[in-house]
């Protein structure tokens, strides 16, 4: 955007009436997975049907290209390949590495690579049978985020973290990771700490409600039980976190099970209204703070002098009901 208000009407060539819209920057989702699902392009398609400006893929399998940027809408900003552990704490989506060297140099390969953050992978997958507790080993040292960390913030890039549980978000936080993916099962201790800190939270809610709804019958009634509490359990988090001031960035998930790409941003947005955040609060993690916590701030998120003008028409306030986005009257790309 060149110019706004007075400044804007004086020098535009053209004029359009909105009379009766809202008009707001389009919303950011900040934790997909392009190669979860139909595959990147398919799923960077239904990303622009749904009007979102931005993703950000926070890891693929080490045999998979970087998803490219083509300039968007929406714009891409990727971890690459993820980091993580060797043996028994290892992750599927991570290229699994030991020590505090290694994390170093897959740390700075990645910056060179064109990464925009560091994804370590600082604990497993969530144990549905066993809601409120993580039963997988502890997956990283402290030595290894330590360096992971220094070398990407060397290259002034931040580091996000795949962690569930109070031990594992507890040394992420210690050894100064910027984000935290997922967090379930935190407490409020953590979630102080993370206000604290300033750390960007990002937790995923749909993508265990999209296994409780279990449309392929996955899930015998002892699990969806679990997964139920699983869920009772995170809501109750994720407005303790707005009371107490962490940075909630909203991200999806998209791709993972029964999480389609594009739907899955609308989703997580109304995971969080169930949950009683306030409207204001979802919309503000969906624009301005996604972009900050992207490396998009003054880009995308507000509309601003020098910000892109992917904007979208609502009947109604989306400050007052985000969900609007889902059915804009009107929209600029």
């Amino acid at each position: 955007m060149a110019a706004l208000g007075e400044e804007a009407i004086a020098k535009a060539g053209r004029r359009q009436e909105f009379e009766g819209l809202w008009l707001s920057p389009a919303p950011l989702d900040a934790h997909v997975h392009l190669y979860l699902g139909p595959g990147p392009e398919q799923a960077m398609e239904s990303w622009r049907r749904s009007g979102v400006a931005a993703v950000r893929d926070l890891g693929h399998k080490p045999q998979h290209a970087t998803p490219r940027d083509d300039g968007g809408p929406p714009l891409v900003r990727t971890a690459c390949v993820g980091l993580g552990a060797t043996g028994e704490a290892a992750y599927w989506l991570a290229a699994p590495m030991n020590g505090a060297q290694a994390f170093a140099q897959a740390a700075r390969e990645q910056a060179r690579r064109g990464a925009s953050v560091i994804k370590l992978f600082a604990s497993g997958l969530l144990d549905f049978e066993h809601p409120g507790e993580v039963c997988h080993p502890q997956a990283l040292t402290n030595e290894e985020v330590a360096a992971a960390v220094q070398e990407a913030h060397g290259a002034g890039l931040p580091v996000s973290a795949h962690a569930n549980g109070e031990k594992a978000v507890s040394q992420a936080l210690a050894q100064g990771v910027d984000g935290i993916e997922h967090g379930y099962f935190l407490g409020p201790r953590c979630l102080l700490s993370m206000a604290q800190k300033g750390v960007w939270w990002t937790p995923t809610l749909a993508a265990v409600e999209a296994h409780l709804a279990d449309p392929d019958g996955r899930h015998d009634q002892t699990t969806l039980d679990a997964l139920a509490e699983i869920v009772r359990l995170q809501q109750a988090q994720i407005k303790l976190g707005e009371e107490l001031g962490v940075k909630l960035v909203l991200g999806s998930d998209a791709g993972s099970y029964n999480l389609p790409h594009g739907e899955a941003v609308f989703r997580e947005m109304a995971s969080w209204l169930e949950a009683g955040v306030s409207p204001a609060t979802v919309f503000e993690a969906s624009t301005k703070r996604a972009a900050r916590c992207m490396g998009l701030a003054g880009d995308l998120g507000e509309i601003a002098v020098g910000a892109r003008a992917w904007l979208l028409g609502t009947a109604q306030d989306p400050r007052r009901d985000p969900l609007q986005w889902q059915r804009p009257v009107w929209r600029s790309f």
